[in-house]
């Protein structure tokens, strides 16, 4: 692997000065109180006393910005990969602030991601109620990312018409379906609207429904149906993290397309939405891709707090 550029170093750097701080505790300091006694030649006067004044001085934290994360793994994946285009958000869903952001409304190849718009919009033709056999089908597609599966729900329910059903359900704003209506993984995302198809399934998706597509996610597995080790990127460049992921692989004449996405946090919860979505130089080999998408993903992590 190659050494990350100094500028990337120094961000690093920056980062984790930021973290040290923000352990720091304000500083107090106490004035300390004098008395003075002025006895008279006859009487006995009570001491004058001047009251302590506690003055407290806090240090501001200095932060690091979403543009300079995003901007750290932009760097990263270039470090691998020179000529990667890089589209990247991360948004902390609880407070919907982003925490990393990078060409982040830039329409982008999902390849597999879009098996996500596939499963949202059968789930609501049955008004998120899916009976056994379908929840057991959309999990299968999603852990396994099975194009098998995919490839028959894209013919019978519709095609380039699920894409635009369930942007318009959802809001997302940069997704067009595929220009070949064959080809679903050539459909198109932004970083910023697979980020907020993570926030509808988080907040907006009835239990039942959310429940069988977090489970597909959460049990990704580490080999795909097709083969592809897919544990690439969020798994790969944030160990010791919890995440609940849809990754997406493509080889076209163009580029080589290497997207890793989904829900992750440093304990139990999973308070992050992210996305980070790769179009690499055409011939880059998947090891080189896969390589560059986890060193991508490892610099994300100065973003998370929790």
């Amino acid at each position: 692997m190659r050494r990350l550029p100094a500028t990337l170093a120094l961000l690093a750097a920056t980062v984790a000065m930021g973290i040290a701080l923000l352990a720091s505790t304000p500083v107090t300091a106490t004035l300390a109180a004098e008395r003075q006694t002025v006895p008279p030649p006859t009487t006995t006067t009570v001491p004058a006393t001047t009251t302590a004044t506690t003055t407290t001085t806090t240090t501001p934290t200095p932060t690091v910005s979403p543009e300079a994360i995003g901007e750290l793994v932009d760097k990263a994946a270039n470090s691998v990969v020179p000529g990667t285009t890089v589209g990247v958000l991360a948004v902390d869903t609880d407070s919907d602030e982003p925490v990393a952001s990078y060409n982040a409304t830039e329409p982008m190849y999902t390849a597999s991601v879009v098996k996500l718009l596939i499963a949202i919009d059968l789930l609501h033709s049955q008004n998120w109620q899916p009976d056994d056999a379908t929840a057991a089908r959309l999990e299968q597609m999603i852990s396994y990312s099975d194009d098998d599966i995919a490839n028959a729900l894209w013919d019978e329910d519709g095609g380039n018409s699920i894409v635009t059903r369930a942007a318009a359900l959802i809001g997302l704003t940069e997704t067009q379906p595929p220009d070949d209506p064959a080809q679903w993984g050539e459909s198109m995302m932004s970083a910023q609207d697979v980020v907020k198809t993570y926030q509808y399934i988080q907040d907006e998706i009835p239990a039942q429904a959310q429940d069988v597509l977090m489970t597909g996610m959460r049990n990704a597995a580490a080999t795909a149906a097709d083969g592809t080790q897919q544990y690439f990127g969020i798994p790969d460049g944030l160990p010791g993290t919890s995440w609940a992921i849809k990754q997406g692989w493509m080889m076209l004449m163009s580029t080589t397309v290497l997207d890793t996405t989904g829900m992750v946090g440093l304990g139990p919860t999973m308070p992050y939405a992210v996305a980070i979505m790769t179009e690499l130089p055409a011939g880059t080999s998947w090891a080189d891709g896969m390589k560059a998408a986890s060193v991508a993903s490892g610099a994300i992590k100065a973003a998370f707090v929790r």
